[in-house]
């Protein structure tokens, strides 16, 4: 297996000096943050029917608006 400095030391001709190291710590948040957020998502209850959004008895009377009406049909176009 190839050690760090010699890999840094042939890819020295296409990168700047020092660049794997960066490199290297960008790719380990990365990896923790696809990690975080497959975690998070992992302990939701996507299949729960109870909502935890409590929601208010009634209507909507003040914030309903009446039923949508048909939309007219143009006429068609006379030769």
């Amino acid at each position: 297996m190839a050690e760090f400095d010699e890999v840094q030391i042939e890819m020295g001709e296409f990168m700047p000096a020092g660049w794997l190291g960066p490199m290297l710590v960008m790719f380990g948040l990365v990896v923790f943050v696809a990690l975080l957020v497959l975690l998070l998502v992992s302990g939701a209850h996507f299949t729960d029917e109870k909502s935890p959004i409590l929601t208010t008895p009634g209507t909507c009377a003040p914030f309903c608006g009446d039923a949508p009406s048909p939309m007219p049909t143009p006429p068609p176009p006379t030769p």
